[in-house]
């Protein structure tokens, strides 16, 4: 109402009052004046000392958890808001439980709300969270928005704090994978030795997760940097999964949404069964996490953290891959222990994958291959392969029925595949 012009055309109406003798003309031009004037330092005032911030109830979750938003609005001055309006964004995967469904251009959801603040009050919102897909998510960023008492003024604040969730890869049932929940991978399963360390036929850098027992002090003086021995391979007790996301051969084929979200929660129950039974789990994808272009390259570990670490990258993963197959088992499996075991998960056979995977079994390597796709499954002479095809409610309802929603401790056993002869 209040523009530069008005208010010039006031203070001239003014003086012109009082000028030709109008008094009654010039005290209503001063009241407006001086109206406009508290208006506009109130709108200056309005969003000063206001603070926003949010709170969840966890931040790590699995899809159909819910979790608790609080979000916490405070009026740390004197002045009064009559009217705050507050506009935040909530990632469309995290779906707002008991409220109408608003979303902006982007597929957004949008908390809009509007409330009033007296001096030094704060008002407290609470929300319900239901995940239902897995992802690394960010909350905000947030607009307030005030003003003064008559609505002549509006001022806009933006806040770029962000509140972070990550929801982790729904977990199957072993039953879902074709696997007994009391003797998982069975036949695939080898026998126990007890670690020798008197044969050891290598070394290599070491790792945060190795025993501090295999140093290896001797290489360790002559290279400047930590040593860790190798063991013969029936000693080992390392898992390395390789997920391929590629879903069709050739890239122009297009994206399995579905099918790629099935791999990774096929990864994420085996890395997870891998690791309560004792096993140093290792994850290779050719595809990378959003915000990074690089392959996922996880060494085998079995510390505490390791799972964790694990499940984040798996929820971090996009539906895109960097780089084929074949070429990450080249160019990886060099790096790995020798007894390591190679364990893929795939959704589709390509030569060059079946050849990649031949090429590590004649070189000594215990390589086995879990084949998810529709497809008839293929054949690698040496390498053991388990066909688990799709149910028809995964592709009808785009997931499986979850294990668990929370991070099991206990898992039953997991093999790894047998030594050929």
């Amino acid at each position: 109402m209040f523009r530069r012009q008005t208010i010039q055309g006031l203070i001239i109406l003014t003086v012109l009052a009082l000028a030709t003798g109008q008094g009654l003309l010039a005290l209503i031009c001063i009241l407006l004046l001086t109206t406009a004037w508290l208006a506009r330092q109130w709108d200056r005032w309005s969003l000063l000392r206001v603070s926003y911030r949010r709170e969840l109830s966890q931040s790590r979750a699995f899809p159909d958890d819910e979790v608790e938003l609080v979000i916490h609005i405070d009026n740390r001055k004197p002045l009064p808001l009559v009217a705050l309006a507050v506009r935040d964004i909530v990632p469309a995967n995290l779906a707002i439980i008991g409220h109408n469904r608003r979303l902006d251009t982007e597929g957004r959801q949008i908390i809009n709300r509007i409330t009033s603040l007296r001096w030094y009050e704060s008002v407290v919102w609470r929300y319900h969270l239901r995940c239902t897909a897995r992802g690394a998510y960010r909350l905000g960023p947030v607009q307030l928005e005030g003003g003064d008492p008559f609505g002549f003024y509006h001022s806009a604040l933006d806040l770029p704090a962000r509140t972070s969730i990550i929801v982790y890869p729904r977990l199957m049932p072993l039953e879902e994978l074709g696997l007994p929940p009391r003797n998982p991978l069975g036949e695939l399963r080898s026998r126990q030795l007890i670690r020798d360390p008197l044969r050891t036929v290598g070394v290599r850098d070491y790792h945060p997760d190795d025993p501090l027992r295999d140093v290896h002090w001797n290489a360790t003086a002559r290279t400047g940097t930590l040593q860790t021995r190798i063991y013969e391979p029936s000693t080992a007790r390392e898992l390395a999964i390789f997920l391929d996301l590629d879903s069709f051969e050739f890239y122009w084929q297009g994206i399995d949404e579905e099918q790629i979200e099935r791999l990774i929660s096929a990864a994420a129950t085996l890395a997870q069964t891998g690791l309560n039974e004792g096993y140093a789990v290792g994850l290779y994808v050719n595809g990378a996490p959003a915000e990074f272009e690089r392959f996922v390259s996880l060494p085998p570990g079995r510390s505490p953290a390791q799972l964790e670490r694990i499940m984040e990258t798996l929820a971090r993963l996009t539906h895109y891959s960097v780089t084929p197959m074949a070429r990450l088992l080249r160019t990886t499996a060099a790096t790995l222990p020798w007894g390591a075991t190679l364990l893929l998960l795939s959704g589709i056979a390509p030569e060059s994958t079946r050849a990649a995977l031949l090429r590590q079994r004649e070189a000594g390597r215990s390589v086995a291959w879990l084949y998810l796709g529709e497809d008839s499954p293929p054949t690698v002479p040496g390498v053991l392969v388990k066909h688990l095809p799709p149910k028809a409610a995964w592709r009808g309802n785009g997931h499986a029925p979850h294990a668990s929603r929370r991070m099991p401790s206990q898992a039953e056993p997991i093999g790894v595949p047998q030594e050929q002869r």
